[in-house]
């Protein structure tokens, strides 16, 4: 006696019961939405949070304790600058009394083998003297100290070395003399950016009370160097301001001589992307 099939049928096209609650939609979970929403919220709340922290940290005044060596970083750029410029050009771009004195001569028609050096020399003093208002004043604005203030003005700095770098490099400005011609004003607009910039730093060197390290010039320096009556004291830590002098006179030196160096070996270009380089570094 053949067994009796109370199910469905063969061959019936009726579902089973786990096939239609396959194919049924499952409805949206709230608690998931939930869960999804406090993620959104602590993910921006986490964000928010570090947007306010670095607003701080940009904000903050920072600590000038060991500020100096960057400072001494720059004595290094202008000795590197000074020496491409005066090698390329005939007059300086960082240190401004040799400018002076060129303008000074330019009354009496001096010298003889450049006539028109007094013009590139008070572009270059003006604009100097531009950048020193620029940077003073937008310092005292933004905080002197302030993080932030500091970043702006060595980025600023930065590129205005590049776009010396740049035109140089483009073959836009001469790296050497034409001496067919008076004045090369291409060369004295590159003097220009370099000259600005150079304000710069010995703003910042001031605003950071680091007077005995002015990042430009090296003829105070040197007298306040043996001006200081504890100039052989030692040990060496405790007179660290005659140490800031001797290293400020050190960088400017080596500046110098790398700067003899690439105008031999690889020329102006390369010297300026250095400079750019470093200072960004800063």
């Amino acid at each position: 006696m053949g067994l009796i099939d109370f199910g469905t049928p063969r061959g019936s096209s009726s579902p089973n019961f786990d096939d239609v609650e396959r194919q049924t939609p499952k409805p949206l979970s709230f608690t998931k939405s939930l869960e999804l929403s406090s993620i959104k919220c602590h993910a921006f709340g986490r964000d928010l949070r570090f947007r306010h922290a670095l607003g701080d940290y940009l904000l903050s005044e920072i600590d000038a304790t060991w500020s100096d060596l960057p400072l001494m970083g720059c004595g290094y750029v202008s000795g590197l600058i000074d020496g491409l410029s005066y090698n390329a050009w005939g007059n300086f771009s960082n240190m401004h009394t040799g400018n002076t004195i060129f303008v000074a001569l330019g009354v009496s028609g001096k010298p003889d083998s450049e006539p028109m050096l007094w013009a590139k020399a008070l572009v270059a003093v003006t604009v100097f003297l531009v950048g020193n208002v620029f940077f003073v004043y937008g310092s005292r604005y933004l905080g002197p100290l302030r993080r932030f203030t500091l970043i702006v003005s060595f980025a600023i700095q930065t590129a205005l070395l590049l776009g010396a770098a740049l035109l140089v490099e483009e073959g836009i400005v001469s790296p050497s003399l034409d001496h067919q011609i008076p004045i090369d004003w291409l060369q004295v607009l590159a003097i220009s950016l370099i000259a600005f910039q150079a304000a710069g730093q010995i703003v910042a060197s001031r605003f950071l009370a680091f007077t005995e390290i002015p990042t430009v010039v090296l003829t105070v320096l040197i007298c306040d160097l043996f001006v200081d009556t504890k100039l052989y004291q030692r040990p060496w830590s405790s007179n660290p301001k005659r140490n800031r002098r001797l290293g400020a006179v050190l960088s400017h030196f080596l500046g110098a001589m790398t700067a003899g160096g690439m105008a031999k070996e690889t020329g102006l270009a390369s010297g300026l992307w250095l400079a750019a380089a470093l200072k960004a570094l800063m």
